[in-house]
């Protein structure tokens, strides 16, 4: 059985058995880890408690989002610290956390930047990994881990242009690609081929962007087989190759 690692879902909304049933899915199509993402405080707890009851397939990205910082609360900093001393062991990444300058319901930047320059250094503090999100400023983002001194970072479903990637790369960071490859008008059709395969990671974004042939439903870990298959056929090489490479990649990047 080939072996994959997603590096980025939201499993914080399952309820009752249904986290259960998605790991079990996840095991059974190859994906053994996935890095279970928070986007807040609330939902920070909520990704530890369900890491701790499946420690072997779930590890734990903790941070607030830059859509909720404007929910946080004055506290979140020692709260996000608190939750880092006392869950270490379970935590891989500060994430997801990031800049978004696309969407109109997001806060302004102005509000998002001080949270993402202090989640950084957390991140640096704390001797993790950053998982970033980079939507329509994708090289300022990159840029600003730079200046930071953030030494792992994973720019986790990406969608930007060739230029911001290779500036990402260029700063020693990794690329996430999630189901949207598979969408045949998208522009990471081409990008992909342009991307070091040492720098490539593999995501679902659970429970968004579920990849062709799954487009419509609700989105989980085990769907991103579909997107491996994908990727591999665009870059011309084996399932195989793909698999033993991407699992290097998450080691490197996320430490497991």
């Amino acid at each position: 059985m080939l072996i994959w690692t997603d590096t980025h879902a939201h499993l914080f909304d399952c309820r009752g058995g249904e986290l259960e049933a998605v790991v079990d899915e996840a095991e059974a199509a190859g994906v053994w880890t996935a890095v279970n993402t928070a986007v807040s405080i609330g939902t920070a707890r909520v990704v530890l408690d369900q890491c701790g009851r499946f420690p072997k397939n779930l590890k734990a990205a903790v941070g607030i989002s830059p859509f909720d910082t404007v929910e946080a609360a004055d506290n979140w900093e020692n709260e996000l610290k608190e939750l880092l001393a006392g869950h270490r062991s379970l935590i891989t990444a500060i994430g997801e956390i990031g800049l978004d300058d696309t969407n109109p319901r997001y806060p302004s930047i102005e509000i998002q930047m001080p949270f993402f320059k202090r989640q950084l250094e957390i991140a640096i503090d704390a001797g993790l990994p950053a998982i970033v999100h980079s939507r329509g400023i994708e090289k300022k983002t990159a840029e600003i881990c730079r200046e930071t001194g953030v030494s792992k970072a994973v720019f986790h479903c990406f969608t930007g242009d060739r230029g911001s990637m290779e500036y990402i790369i260029e700063s020693g960071y990794y690329i996430s690609i999630s189901g949207i490859i598979t969408y045949k008008s998208s522009h990471l059709r081409d990008i992909i081929q342009h991307i070091p395969v040492d720098r490539l990671l593999l995501e679902s974004d659970a429970p968004y962007l579920s990849p062709t042939p799954q487009r419509g439903k609700k989105n989980k870990p085990a769907f991103i087989i579909h997107t491996a298959r994908e990727i591999s056929e665009l870059l011309g090489t084996s399932e195989r190759e793909l698999s033993d490479t991407l699992k290097k990649n998450a080691a490197a990047a996320l430490g497991f």
